[in-house]
């Protein structure tokens, strides 16, 4: 494998002068075989597999970090749910209990007052009926 920067240094003993442009485009036609560039390409793949490698193992760390950080808030959200649903279900209780209680309020209040809500009822589906039956 000729280096050109050794060849340059050689040159310019032997010579006395640096290569000329010319002399340059000479050792690119006599370096650059298929089986040299395919070794440059080879050193290039090899380089960049080490520099993505030590890219990866520097930010190793950051990354670790950041996957337990994210872990954590998933977790803590699933458990900031449920307690959120079991708050939604207390909210639940204390509301039906309130319905229930004014229900029966009103239950007792109308009863009180002599007013019977089912005699009502009956007698409009009776009025109903009748006007039903006439009316054939």
């Amino acid at each position: 494998m000729w280096d050109k920067r050794a060849w340059s240094k050689d040159f310019l003993a032997e010579h006395g002068n640096a290569p000329t442009p010319a002399d340059d485009l000479a050792f690119a036609k006599v370096a650059a075989t298929s089986d040299q560039l395919e070794r440059y390409r080879k050193d290039a793949r090899d380089i960049l597999i080490a520099f993505a490698n030590q890219t990866v193992d520097d930010a190793r760390p950051d990354i670790e970090r950041e996957a337990i950080t994210a872990r954590v808030e998933k977790a803590a959200a699933d458990i900031g749910s449920q307690a959120s649903f079991w708050k939604q279900v207390g909210f639940g209780i204390v509301a039906t209990a309130i319905n229930t209680l004014i229900l029966i309020i009103l239950a007792v209040g109308i009863r009180l007052a002599g007013i019977d809500v089912l005699d009502m009822v009956n007698s409009l589906g009776q009025t109903n009926t009748e006007v039903l039956t006439n009316g054939d």
